[in-house]
């Protein structure tokens, strides 16, 4: 596993609650099928790469109440690609996207709750969740 790969891996573990379980990642199967599609919709390759880090770790990741990740193959992801958004995931009422040039936590009607639910990276965002996530269990 590359660094950034290895940082999500310890990132997500350190998240425990009835969610989460073991990390599994999508096969290597899945995860072409994914770059071709996302090329294919051209999706930036920065934003390609960091998602294949988290799919080479996890696949379709779900902990606490605000973070989860659609499957690496999911066609939901692209639900939102005609606004250049990517669905990457979603747990109760949070909503996690890439738009706009960054990755967000926000809901349905809300690209993100605020200016600082916006990140410029998939780990800065996983960091973000897990203070919110500490936040909640305060």
């Amino acid at each position: 596993m590359n660094s950034n790969q290895n940082e999500i891996r310890d990132l997500l573990k350190s998240i425990e609650d009835e969610y989460s379980g073991d990390l599994i990642p999508a096969s290597i199967e899945n995860i072409e099928l994914f770059k071709i599609k996302a090329v294919a919709n051209g999706v930036n390759t920065s934003v390609i790469e960091q998602l294949v880090d988290l799919y080479t770790v996890a696949d379709n990741y779900m902990a606490q109440m605000i973070l989860g990740f659609h499957s690496c193959n999911d066609a939901v992801l692209y639900e939102w690609w005609a606004e250049k958004e990517l669905w990457l995931g979603q747990l109760d009422f949070n909503t996690i996207r890439w738009a706009n040039d960054k990755f967000c936590l926000g809901d349905a009607s809300n690209t993100s709750y605020s200016k600082n639910n916006e990140y410029d990276t998939l780990i800065d965002l996983i960091k973000g969740c897990i203070e919110e996530i500490n936040e909640l269990n305060e």
